[in-house]
C-alpha cells in the first residue's frame, strides 16, 4: 500500500537572527490506517512540522509527499484542493464561527468539503463527544472544553483522509482524551487514512502505532508503543 504522507530530508529554517532551523533533514512516511505521535520539548518544532506537513509552510528543501505529489511545488490552487477535501487540521487553538451554533459549525465542514450534510452523522458526532445537549449553544456559550471537543468533531466529519492533530487532548481530562483517541483510531481505521498527532503526554502517545521525538531538529524513533491506552 502507498504512503500516504511521505517527508524526505525536510529542511525548514527560519531567517532570524541568529537563525532558527526547527527542521533540520527530517524524513517520515505515515501509512494508512496508522496513528503517529510526535512528542519533544516545547518551541522546537513540532507545530512547524505539521504546518509543513499540511503545505502551510513551505520548505527550504526536501520533499512533502501528500499521495505522491509534492506539496513543497505545489500551486496555492493546488494546495486549496488538498485543504478541502484531503488533509485537516485540529489547531491547538480552538477556532469555530462564533455566529454559528455547535451543529452549525459541524454542517459548515461538511459543506466546505464539497458534501452533502448529513444530519445523523453530525448528531452521532455531538452524541459522540459528549455534546448533544449543546447543539444549539453558540460557542461563547461552551467551556472551554466542549470548545476543544467541537473541533474535533468537526476535523473529524469534514471528509479528509489525513488528519494533523496539535495538541488535541489540551483542555480534556483523562476520560474525554481515551474517548478522543478512540475516535481518532476509528478515523483511521476507515478507508485509507491516517493521524498525526503532536503531543507532550508520554502516556498519551504511546497509545499510537509509531512514536516519534523531534529533537535537534530530527526526528527520532521511539520505543514500541502500546496501539492502545497504556
Amino acid at each position: 500500500m502507498s504512503a500516504l504522507m511521505q517527508l524526505e530530508d525536510v529542511v525548514k529554517e527560519f531567517r532570524s537572527a541568529p537563525p532558527v532551523r526547527p527542521l533540520d533533514g527530517v524524513s517520515l512516511v505515515v501509512e494508512p490506517g496508522t496513528i503517529v505521535a510526535v512528542t519533544g520539548v516545547s518551541g522546537k518544532g513540532k507545530s512547524t512540522l505539521l504546518n509543513v506537513m499540511g503545505g502551510l509552510l513551505r520548505v527550504d528543501s526536501g520533499a512533502v509527499r501528500y499521495r505522491g505529489r509534492d506539496l513543497a511545488r505545489a500551486s496555492a490552487s493546488e494546495l486549496d484542493a488538498v485543504h478541502r477535501c484531503g488533509i485537516g487540521f485540529v489547531f491547538q487553538s480552538p477556532y469555530l464561527f462564533q455566529a454559528l451554533t455547535a451543529r452549525e459549525n459541524l454542517a459548515l465542514a461538511a459543506r466546505a468539503a464539497g458534501g452533502a450534510v448529513d444530519g445523523r452523522a453530525i448528531d452521532g458526532a455531538l452524541e459522540t463527544l459528549g455534546l448533544a445537549d449543546r447543539a444549539d449553544h453558540l460557542p461563547g456559550e461552551l467551556s472551554v472544553g466542549q470548545k476543544r471537543r467541537l473541533v474535533l468533531a468537526r476535523a473529524l466529519l469534514a471528509g479528509h483522509d489525513l488528519l494533523l492533530a496539535d495538541e488535541p487532548t489540551n483542555d480534556l481530562d483523562a476520560e474525554w482524551s481515551d474517548a478522543v483517541f478512540a475516535r481518532f483510531r476509528a478515523f483511521a481505521a476507515e478507508g485509507e487514512r491516517a493521524v498525526v498527532i503532536v503531543t507532550h503526554d508520554g502516556a498519551y502517545a504511546r497509545q499510537a502505532d509509531e512514536i516519534y521525538r523531534l529533537e535537534e531538529g530530527k526526528l527520532v524513533r521511539e520505543e514500541e508503543p502500546c496501539g492502545k491506552p497504556c
